[in-house]
Formats: structure tokens, C-alpha cells, sequence
């Protein structure tokens, strides 16, 4: 009854709870080979099941995978709204509209994530000088990750995401309709600043429990925390520095 009590009081306690039942998930899947349903040859033609069975396992897997990384980004959002919310008719339908918004923008984000990766193995099957260099994929892959942590883009929707009270003073409205529109918003300034961080995961391998930690803790750290806009330049140079390395080993 008390953790009941307090998750009533604290929505962030339900947020880390489904991010942590995620992150088992993820773990489960990566030791029993689920994740494998994540990858584009099992989605396109490595597998026996039908193509709609295929592509919503893909789905599923990218689902678990969000909500374990990008869920903990969510929380500061999640307490502000639910306070501004209090009042309103049926705040929690409103707050699940909240969720499901921002869910909305990362599901839609994810074909094209696919397709993206589809096309580069299909240039690397294509390229036999390229194919005898798959480190070169990774390299550019974290080399784009990055160049885009300096850019424009990053530091505006970084900064959306990290001011939950502009996001509610501009965009609060009643009811559930209002509550999925400022989930999209917010889904949208977070995917603006993470997509190329989530991109790392393709290239890196979406079971690569490792680089999900680590990017995982980027990215709460840049959107959550004080200290996070000092972030920033530091892991785009580690990201540059990395990528370049890699890139240079693959071509000697």
C-alpha cells in the first residue's frame, strides 16, 4: 500500500519501474538471442515467420529498447504534468496521452531507422571494397554522432528538452487530446537531440547491452541534470575521436 501511496505521489517511482522492467527485458533477450529480431536481415528475409510477424517483432524489440533508455529522460516532464495536472478531469488518461505521445514519435522513428541500416548493408553487400571494411560503417556511424553533437539542431531541441516548464507553459491545455499533442512536441525536440546517439545502437548492434548503458547515461545526464549542457562537447569529441580511430584502422 505505501509503494502504491508514493507512486500515486511521485509518478517518476511507475516510470523507473516500467524503465527497469525494460531494461530485464532487454537483458533477457540478449541472453536467449530475442534481440536478433531487432536486426534488418531477420526482419527482411532471415526468417521463417511472416513479414507482419517479422516486422512487429522488430517493433517490440525497438519498444523495449526505448522504454529502457528513453523513458528515464521523461521523468522531469512526467512530475511537472502530473502537478500542473492535479485538478484537471481524469489526470491520469491525460498523463497516459502524455506517454503515449512521446512513445508515438520514437515508434514512428523506428522504419526509418530500419530502412536507413537496410541501405547501407545493402551498399556494403554491394561493395566488395567496402564489405572487406565493416569497421569503416561503425567508424562514420559514431563520426556522424559526433559532428551532430555541435550542431544548431542539437542545442535547440537539447534545450527544449531539458525545460519541462517552458514544454508545460506553452503547451498545457485539459484533457487527453491536449495532454498526446504535447507528448508528440516533446517527443519530437527529444528525438531531435538523440537520433544520431540512437543510431550508434544500429552500428554498434541493438543487443550491445554496453553501448545502451553508456548512451543511456548520456543522455539522461545531458537532458536532466545542471550539468548536462557541459556534457555535450565532451562526448562529441570522444564520439569524434572514436570514429576517426576506427575509420583509420579499417582502412589500413
Amino acid at each position: 500500500m505505501t509503494t502504491l501511496t508514493g507512486a500515486r505521489r511521485d509518478p517518476a517511482i511507475a516510470v523507473w519501474v516500467v524503465a527497469g522492467a525494460c531494461w530485464l527485458l532487454t537483458g533477457w533477450l540478449v541472453v536467449s538471442g530475442g534481440h536478433e529480431l531487432g536486426h534488418h536481415d531477420v526482419v527482411l528475409d532471415g526468417s521463417p515467420w511472416p513479414w507482419p510477424v517479422r516486422i512487429a517483432g522488430f517493433l517490440a524489440v525497438w519498444l523495449v529498447m526505448i522504454g529502457a533508455m528513453m523513458l528515464p529522460t521523461v521523468v522531469p516532464l512526467v512530475r511537472l504534468f502530473t502537478v500542473v495536472a492535479a485538478r484537471a478531469p481524469r489526470p491520469g488518461r491525460a498523463l497516459a496521452a502524455l506517454g503515449a505521445g512521446y512513445v508515438a514519435v520514437w515508434a514512428a522513428f523506428a522504419p526509418i531507422a530500419l530502412l536507413g541500416d537496410t541501405g547501407v548493408h545493402a551498399l556494403v553487400d554491394r561493395w566488395a571494397w567496402l564489405a572487406a571494411r565493416p569497421e569503416l560503417v561503425l567508424g562514420a556511424t559514431l563520426t556522424l554522432a559526433g559532428l551532430f553533437q555541435f550542431s544548431p539542431l542539437k542545442n535547440a531541441c537539447l534545450t527544449a528538452c531539458r525545460n519541462p516548464v517552458g514544454v508545460v507553459w506553452q503547451h498545457y491545455r485539459r484533457g487527453a487530446g491536449a495532454a498526446w499533442r504535447m507528448g508528440l512536441r516533446h517527443g519530437l525536440s527529444c528525438l531531435g537531440c538523440c537520433w544520431a546517439l540512437m543510431l550508434v545502437m544500429f552500428g554498434t548492434g541493438v543487443g550491445s547491452l554496453a553501448w545502451m548503458l553508456a548512451l543511456t547515461a548520456v543522455m539522461v545526464a545531458e537532458k536532466t541534470t545542471r550539468w548536462g549542457a557541459r556534457l555535450v562537447a565532451p562526448v562529441g569529441s570522444a564520439l569524434l575521436a572514436a570514429g576517426i580511430t576506427i575509420s583509420i584502422g579499417g582502412l589500413l
